[in-house]
């Protein structure tokens, strides 16, 4: 699989690149110029939106799917497609790109991708701690590690601060490496519970049977995740 950036437009906010590229070149290349995608960067830009790898991250504006603008890939039966536009006032195929974020190889081979960056922020401090966290606005990030309780903080270094005071019972610590923040588990996990499945698994098999009717695309996976 090809890797490499094949065009990135900071005044756009976007980024097209090869599926084979790595996150971490990804990220540089984007830290270059100021910008970034708010998943960890860890793997391949490919096997982050197959996997939807968001790792704590909840999935708003800033995470996957959201940040995927448009998808080239290859279904099961050699055909080449592409879902979503190039912009992000261009909404065509939406849906269809949120449908191959986290399929897991089990509808196409993801070989391009176009996401829209964010301005990295002028502040970013981590906390770690046991203290209450319901009284701070729009943290970055609230996550669990190990029974402690993460904080990331972001955005102008006086509300940044300000922010701050407002966590007793935690302190400052380093950055976390991106490997480290993937292992992170979402702050409340009860939220997340998933309601009955059978209704959105008959419609995965829909898809499959449409995508790849000859099952070729990663059929071990497909046999487990119940999808023939």
């Amino acid at each position: 699989m090809q890797a490499g950036v094949i065009g990135f437009e900071p005044d756009e906010l976007v980024v097209h690149t090869h599926a084979g590229t790595t996150m971490r070149d990804l990220a540089e290349t984007l830290a270059a110029q100021g910008q970034r995608l708010r998943i960890p960067a860890v793997g391949t830009v490919g096997g982050t939106i197959a996997a939807r790898r968001n790792g704590p991250y909840p999935t708003d504006n800033s995470t996957l799917p959201n940040i995927v603008l448009r998808i080239r890939a290859i279904d099961g039966t050699g055909r080449k497609f592409t879902a979503g536009g190039g912009t992000v006032k261009n909404v065509s195929g939406f849906d269809l790109v949120k449908v191959l974020v986290g399929s897991r190889g089990t509808l196409a081979t993801i070989t391009e991708v176009t996401l829209r960056t964010e301005p990295i922020p002028r502040a970013s401090r981590w906390f770690e701690g046991a203290g209450p966290v319901h009284a701070l606005y729009r943290p970055s990030l609230v996550a669990v590690n190990r029974g402690r309780t993460i904080v990331n903080l972001e955005g102008h270094p006086d509300d940044v601060m300000e922010q701050s005071l407002l966590l007793e019972g935690f302190e400052e610590v380093r950055t976390p490496t991106a490997e480290q923040v993937v292992a992170f588990e979402p702050y409340d996990l009860a939220s997340h519970a998933v309601a009955d499945a059978t209704p959105a698994l008959a419609v995965c098999r829909r898809l499959k049977a449409s995508f790849d009717p000859d099952n070729v695309m990663a059929p071990e996976r497909s046999f487990e995740l119940g999808l023939l």
